[in-house]
């Protein structure tokens, strides 16, 4: 009895025994099996996102590819093939178009009136608004003779206009001209690029009134034909004012030589021409006269009509 028991025992703890181990395989098959399914998960949306990232690309690679062919294609075609379709350009060149002046073999650009300045077009400009001035406005529609307030140049006793930096040029305001291009030359230059030493042509205005050769002074016209000039304020005396309001014999200063005791005017350099200003000499040989006009003296031929007609009348 007692060997029988035994065995008994031992049958019920090797089946026991044996029913654990088939658990156990039977786990571990299932939790082999989810993460093979999960890995396959993984791999198919993986290689889903590859393959439509590629997709993409070759898509892009494609459109960039055709709009590279299309342009190509339009820059090989010609305007004329397409008519001045879609393919025409954009942006033409157009010549500016002007007006110019009707006088007869005239050019220049037309400014009012279907003439240029030169052949009579009269310049807009505003004018003073008190009765009878014809000045330019300057501030609230009138000018600096009737109240327009105007910067005054901020040194000490000077009354001149700012030009820049709350000063005139006598005190430093800078201000850009245009300098003689010959070498060593800081004169302005007049005509072109040089001054009027170095060959520059200015025409002197001439008065206005038929028959006249004078030099115009002021409006256009000579001082015969009714321009304006400021006379000395002294009583009886009809000369040209030259500084403060009076001429030279009723106080106006002129620039002296330089040199101990002598009364002469300063020509250049702050001397006179005894004293070694320096000036220009007759053109013709032998002659030592100074120059009046044309390089050369009044006995050489220098016209000097209008400068004796301002003589006679002051």
């Amino acid at each position: 009895m007692n060997e029988e028991e035994d065995l008994a025992v031992l049958i019920y703890k090797s089946s026991k025994t044996a029913k654990a181990r088939e658990a156990a395989a039977a786990a571990t098959a299932m939790a082999t099996e989810q993460t093979n399914a999960s890995s396959e998960a993984h791999q198919t949306t993986s290689t889903r996102k590859r393959s439509s990232a590629n997709v993409s690309d070759n898509n892009t690679s494609a459109k960039a590819a055709k709009r590279q062919s299309l342009s190509k294609r339009e820059r090989r075609l010609s305007f004329e093939e397409h008519g001045g379709g879609k393919h025409a350009p954009k942006k033409v060149a157009r010549k500016k178009f002007r007006y110019e002046c009707s006088a007869d073999g005239c050019t220049n650009e037309v400014q009012t009136g279907g003439v240029c300045r030169r052949h009579g077009a009269k310049k807009f400009r505003y004018e003073c608004s008190a009765d009878g001035c014809t000045n330019i406005v300057v501030s609230r529609g009138i000018c600096v003779k009737h109240g327009a307030k105007i910067k005054r140049c901020s040194s000490e006793g000077c009354t001149n206009i700012v030009i820049k930096g709350g000063v005139c040029i006598r005190h430093g305001a800078k201000v850009k001209v245009k300098q003689c291009s010959s070498e060593g030359c800081t004169n302005q230059a007049k005509n072109g690029g040089v001054c009027i030493r170095h060959g520059a042509k200015v025409k002197p205005k001439k008065c206005s009134s038929v028959g006249c050769t004078n030099g115009a002074v002021k409006g256009g016209v000579c001082i015969k034909h009714g321009a304006k000039v400021k006379r000395c304020s002294s009583e009886g005396c009809t000369k040209v004012v030259i500084q403060g309001g009076v001429c030279v014999k009723h106080g106006a200063k002129l620039k002296r030589c330089s040199s101990e005791g002598c009364t002469n005017k300063a020509r250049q350099g702050g001397v006179c021409l005894r004293h070694g200003a320096k000036v220009k000499r007759c053109s013709t040989e032998g002659c030592t006269n100074h120059v009046v006009q044309g390089g050369v003296c009044k006995r050489h031929g220098a016209k000097v009509k209008y400068v004796m007609q301002q003589r006679r009348m002051h």
